[in-house]
């Protein structure tokens, strides 16, 4: 049989239940005191090292404490005011809690993933969150390409069959609808606003004056960048927030050690990636534990800083101009006639050295600044993002001068 708290059992809780104007200040405030103990209880007691039948009592006796005596706080005629603020404060707790079952309703697929989880574990669910992931990115470099690209061109560009490139050839016209044609992007989507040929080499477009070439470019680094962020975002998300109290601060790694594993694994490679989680969440917590014990030089690490950050920007300012001067050098080769293989291909082969070097280099670098794990790297994502987008602005650079060029010598190309 549940008995009721002492404190419950007070004559003057009593009396504060059956008349809320008899109530002297110091029952008020006792009152309120107690109130707010048990809201701060409620909210913190799944925290709380208890058995499991100790936490449901205890919740269970603050939530009937709470709903008992909340409504007698307010004074004189402020009483059902203050009744009727209560009222509404939890309907509005009650209605976010539904909200978010919505929300989390119109998830796709979340309860099909839910229960792939319960049935083969997290990390079988992991591989379809990531497919929903990636189809959710797709979906929005979908609308960029369609709604910046596409759209603006075939409602302002020049029709369909206007100018030749815009027409199927007539030796391919009995086969273009075929559905083996099409299934090889062949035929009618071959000459649609699917493909780049589609499109006329007009500055302008419609009433509007939409600059499609230059919405073209912008649109490919934004796809660029986007997909960049994305992941970068992705990767904050995961990151463990600070819990409202410092109870679950304790014990880290007794709590890593003993919980981190699945036991629902039953393949041997997902079984090596979650060791290997497992051993890099180690990692970063022994580093916070370092970091939070030892005594830094801030000088000497804000130099060591601003030294890795200029060594970097060499080396992105180092790499745009290689790719600069073996364009341009590309472009003299090009009017020679024994040219070897290797200055024909000079310009890939530079592009690929970069890429393959420099993301190493900025990680050497990076070593410097002794930044945490997570926080490395996401400067490192941030920073191989700029190495190419650099490159290949860059490189698009250098052949807008060459084009420029031949048009100042040859005349407007046709």
């Amino acid at each position: 049989m549940w008995k009721q708290p002492k404190e419950h059992r007070s004559p003057s809780l009593a009396s504060s239940a059956s008349g809320a104007e008899t109530l002297s200040e110091e029952e008020r405030a006792r009152i309120l005191e107690q109130v707010e103990d048990k809201k701060k209880l409620i909210a913190t007691v799944r925290n709380k090292p208890w058995p499991m039948a100790k936490k449901l009592r205890e919740l269970r006796e603050a939530q009937e404490f709470v709903e008992k005596y909340e409504g007698v706080l307010g004074k004189g005629k402020g009483k059902r005011l203050y009744a009727y603020r209560m009222l509404v404060a939890k309907k509005w707790v009650k209605f976010k809690r539904d909200f978010d079952n919505f929300k989390t309703q119109c998830i796709p697929w979340e309860m099909k993933i839910k229960d792939i989880e319960s049935h083969f574990g997290s990390s079988v669910a992991s591989y379809f969150i990531f497919l929903r992931w990636m189809y959710g990115v797709n979906l929005v470099l979908f609308g960029l390409i369609f709604g910046l690209v596409i759209i603006p061109e075939v409602l302002m560009g020049v029709p369909y069959g206007s100018i030749p490139r815009k027409t199927v050839p007539r030796a391919e016209e009995e086969k273009a609808m075929d559905f083996s044609v099409l299934w090889d992007f062949e035929g009618y989507i071959k000459y649609s606003a699917l493909f780049y040929g589609f499109y006329n080499n007009q500055r302008t477009i419609g009433w509007l004056r939409y600059r499609l070439p230059m919405a073209y470019f912008m649109v490919g680094v934004s796809v660029f960048g986007y997909s960049l962020m994305i992941v970068i975002r992705s990767m904050a998300s995961n990151t463990q927030g600070s819990a409202s109290d410092g109870e679950s601060a304790n014990f880290t790694f007794s709590f890593k050690m003993f919980t981190s594993w699945d036991y629902l694994i039953g393949n041997s490679e997902t079984a090596d990636n979650k060791y290997a989680s497992i051993t890099t969440s180690f990692k970063e917590s022994i580093v916070d534990e370092q970091e939070s014990n030892k005594e830094e030089n801030i000088h000497l690490t804000r130099f060591l800083r601003v030294l890795a950050n200029f060594l970097i920007i060499c080396c992105l300012c180092g790499s745009g101009y290689l790719i600069y001067f073996v364009v341009k050098r590309s472009q003299e080769f090009s009017k020679m006639q024994n040219v070897s293989w290797y200055e024909r291909n000079e310009v890939e082969i530079v592009m690929s050295l970069l890429g393959m070097f420099c993301p190493p280099l900025f990680e050497t670098i990076a070593a410097l600044e002794n930044y945490h794990p997570r926080i490395g790297l996401k400067w490192q994502l941030g920073r191989i993002f700029a190495l190419f987008l650099g490159n290949l602005y860059t490189f698009l650079l250098a052949l807008m001068d060459d084009v420029h060029l031949k048009e100042v010598l040859c005349g407007p190309m046709v």
